[in-house]
């Protein structure tokens, strides 16, 4: 692995007399790893543990997706079978996927209290995830079907500050990071006629968590961008 961070290591107890108890000193370590990249959609999930203020109690491994190639290794395949990142892992559970990541998180953390608002969160992370990434970022559905949907949202982002109303939710991670790609990834596109939803974006860009995180690899691929642009040749 190649790269760990929030790694906080505790001994319980002051020291371990060996001579007074047979039980060795035990180095325990979180119980609950997040694999990333910075340039996975693990971003997405480093944000929602920020925003839930636990960050610090996850670690946060980073595979080298590039020359070592980790996220295909027999060892991670052991917590994704896939071999895609963002994975989870917390005691015996494995998880992947983002979206159930997501959910996972915001029901283990208590933000999730019944089963219609496991039912709205479950929703928004679906559309997120299907509908509106698909709409987005498969050229050949776009013409057809990215106005419609972002018509209905720039509506529903014309009544209410959030996702689900005026409280922030795991809903808002799910659908705002994606929203927040869309100028990193596809600048050719034009979200003007959509105001509601650019302010949308701009108020979750300037969370500090998703400002760390999410906006943050925004802008690094917006340079990757212009610096790639800068270094190809002219056209004739």
């Amino acid at each position: 692995m190649s790269a760990i961070r929030n790694l906080k290591p505790f001994q319980s107890g002051p020291s371990c007399p060996r001579a007074v108890t047979r039980r060795p000193c035990v180095r325990t370590y979180a119980a609950t790893k997040l694999y990333s990249n910075p340039a996975s959609r693990g971003r997405i999930i480093e944000w929602y543990l920020h925003e839930l203020g636990v960050a610090g109690d996850v670690e946060v491994v980073n595979l080298d997706m590039r020359e070592k190639r980790e996220h295909k290794s027999d060892w991670f395949k052991q917590v994704n079978p896939f071999g895609k990142l963002p994975a989870l892992e917390d005691g015996d559970l494995k998880l992947f996927e983002s979206g159930a990541i997501l959910l996972y998180l915001a029901d283990k953390y208590g933000k999730l209290s019944s089963p219609q608002e496991r039912a709205r969160a479950t929703q928004w992370s679906l559309f997120a995830n299907s509908t509106m990434t698909n709409a987005v970022f498969v050229e050949q559905w776009r013409e057809r079907s990215m106005p419609d949907i972002f018509r209905t949202l720039d509506e529903l982002l014309s009544r209410q500050s959030y996702i689900e109303g005026d409280s922030f939710s795991v809903s808002d991670v799910a659908v705002g990071a994606y929203l927040l790609y869309i100028p990193a990834f596809l600048p050719q596109l034009d979200l003007t006629p959509y105001p509601n939803v650019l302010a949308y974006m701009k108020r979750m860009a300037e969370r500090p968590a998703c400002a760390a995180t999410v906006a943050a690899r925004a802008t690094e691929k917006k340079a990757e961008t212009a610096t790639a642009d800068a270094a190809a040749p002219a056209k004739a």
